[in-house]
């Protein structure tokens, strides 16, 4: 239903403009969301889409920590007090490219973009819907004579289009080149719930080993019959021990919390 509202808001650019189609993506992009308040209001609409068209709610979450798809997310500031790394961010996606302004046949294909997280900014729909989504520095990416993968600090893209949604995302982090500060290798992450098994391993081999044997308590002559065990040993003298005196510790600080210090801040 979403992909059938794009479309007809493309047709209605096309419509009113002559302009090149480059120009025609870039309006289509700058004036939907307006757009489709406008169109919410007719009765083939959903009401969930009729709320979504509302906007979310101005006052916003803000985290510097967030777990989604099996990672665990931070942004970099909070990981510059760290020795780990969790805020490399890559992305996959279909796009449209164009040669130049002129171009009149644009190229969909898969683009990866690898970025750093700056902030992570929760919007709440007014109940019915809520998002995360994470503000990035997206950069410039590379491939050296070895074949891998490497972006540049310096050089930042889509300052204008920062943002991206935190189910979209995976995580990468960066490995620093030790002759060009500001260069770094790309290294991908697998979630935390997720294990590589071997290639080698057939899926007979793997149904059998998640199959457990019956188990025969005459295989064990040491068992006691009732299949009871004594946790307490019978044959040796006993032995009585001081215990130490309790010793009162000072908490240590727990780790700050994932949501920063400004709980809300307004949407402009």
């Amino acid at each position: 239903m979403r992909s059938d509202f794009i479309r007809e808001h493309g047709d209605t650019v096309s419509n009113h403009t002559k302009r090149r189609r480059w120009t025609k993506a870039k309006a289509q992009s700058q004036d939907f969301g307006e757009w489709f308040k406008t169109r919410a209001l007719k009765d083939d609409v959903s009401p969930k889409l009729k709320q979504f068209s509302r906007g979310p709610n101005t006052v916003a979450k803000r985290f510097s920590a967030y777990t989604i798809n099996g990672y665990r997310f931070h942004t970099r500031k909070r990981d510059a007090r760290r020795k780990t790394q969790n805020f490399g961010v890559t992305l996959v996606s279909l796009t449209a490219s164009f040669a130049s302004s002129k171009d009149e046949n644009p190229r969909t294909e898969p683009v990866t973009y690898y970025g750093v997280i700056n902030d992570m900014i929760g919007l709440d729909y007014y109940g019915h819907f809520k998002f995360v989504l994470f503000k990035c520095d997206w950069f410039e990416v590379e491939e050296d004579k070895y074949g891998l993968t490497c972006v540049n600090f310096n050089k930042k893209m889509f300052q204008n289009d920062p943002f991206v949604l935190a189910s979209q995302v995976h995580q990468c982090f960066y490995v620093q080149d030790p002759f060009e500060a500001n260069k770094h290798y790309v290294m991908k992450t697998v979630p935390r719930d997720l294990f590589n098994m071997s290639d080698d391993v057939s899926e007979l081999e793997a149904q059998a080993s998640y199959q457990s044997e019956p188990f025969d308590d005459r295989r064990n002559p040491n068992a006691p019959p009732n299949n009871e065990v004594n946790l307490v040993r019978e044959d040796l003298p006993r032995t009585v021990v001081d215990a130490p005196p309790q010793v009162l510790h000072e908490a240590e600080p727990a780790e700050d919390s994932d949501i920063d210090d400004t709980l809300f801040d307004f949407i402009d």
